[in-house]
């Protein structure tokens, strides 16, 4: 398991408060003063909708990070996998789909994370478009 800060339900609440207070919510001026680290402040702020993220511009071939192959998603792939969340299939569905029709790797978790920042991003239509 990995060690790190667990957001309390106070912690929540209060990143909420801070949020809604501010003109532009930002989860680093959040995690400053609430001394929390920033990646944990902006994934709990992207996934409850608190932030609004622009999508990357999709890479075009796989790279090696920390020694293990990092296979971007395409724009096809995304439209694949929304399409199957549309349908209502889990996320161990769309995983074990995603490898049959492109034969990439995906774990459920990974098409989890993908949905939730493509739905944090200001038009999901474009993303997958």
């Amino acid at each position: 398991m990995r060690g790190g800060t667990v957001l309390t339900e106070e912690l929540r609440d209060k990143i909420d408060e801070l949020a809604a207070a501010m003109k532009k919510p930002s989860a680093g001026k959040i995690a400053q003063q609430l001394n929390l680290k920033h990646g944990t402040v902006y994934w709990f702020m992207l996934t409850r909708g608190i932030l609004q993220k622009k999508p990357a511009s999709y890479r075009q071939r796989a790279y090696t990070r920390n020694g293990v192959t990092i296979n971007p998603y395409s724009p096809d792939h995304d439209r694949f996998m929304l399409a199957l969340r549309v349908e209502g299939k889990s996320m161990s569905a769309i995983a074990e789909a995603l490898v049959e029709k492109f034969g990439i790797p995906r774990t459920s978790h990974s098409v989890s994370n993908r949905i939730i920042m493509l739905s944090a991003a200001d038009d999901e239509q474009d993303v997958a478009a």
